[in-house]
């Protein structure tokens, strides 16, 4: 099994974390050969995501607590996405979460990515999103597993970038 391929999961509840929304969670986990403070160093910058995620693209706004963000999500066989949210929660090196309410809050996600410090050179990511509010379970039904390959390819993309540019730092 490739490392990309590592850890998926999908399960009902909420991924764990009090005060997170209750729905259907879908997500992946990587381990990427670098520090976290220089995983964390692509995760926090937002607004850069469009240089080397694939899921994302057109990201504005900042990785601030109650600060706006816009962003297009594209899942595999859908159109792409127009979102606008809101960071809930930053903690430098720890966790970037943040929320997108559609249609009048029946359609509630809240996305989530969470570095692991495994050693000084070594981290685990952890990237998911929690498909909530009256329409969770439908929208999880239909689009669940796409969500997933697309939480898979941001981390494979953020491994790759963050691998990069810890192997070329000087010595």
């Amino acid at each position: 099994m490739s490392d990309i391929a590592e850890d998926t999961w999908q399960f009902a509840g909420a991924c764990d974390a009090p005060g997170r929304i209750r729905g259907r969670c879908v997500g992946h986990r990587v381990t990427i050969e670098a520090p976290p403070e220089l995983v964390w160093d692509f995760v926090a910058d937002f607004e850069g995501w469009t240089s080397w995620n694939p899921f994302y693209s057109a990201t504005s706004g900042t990785a601030e607590e109650g600060g706006a963000l816009r962003f297009t999500a594209h899942l595999v066989g859908m159109k792409p996405q127009r979102c606008k949210g809101r960071v809930l929660s930053v903690r430098q090196d720890e966790l970037f979460e943040y929320e997108v309410r559609k249609m009048a809050g029946l359609i509630q996600a809240l996305r989530f990515v969470e570095l692991e410090e495994l050693s000084p050179t070594r981290c685990r990511v952890a990237n998911g999103e929690i498909m909530g509010g009256p329409a969770g379970r439908l929208v999880s039904r239909m689009v669940g597993e796409k969500v997933t390959q697309g939480l898979m390819d941001m981390n494979a993309a953020l491994k790759a970038v963050s691998e990069r540019k810890w192997r070329g730092r000087s010595a």
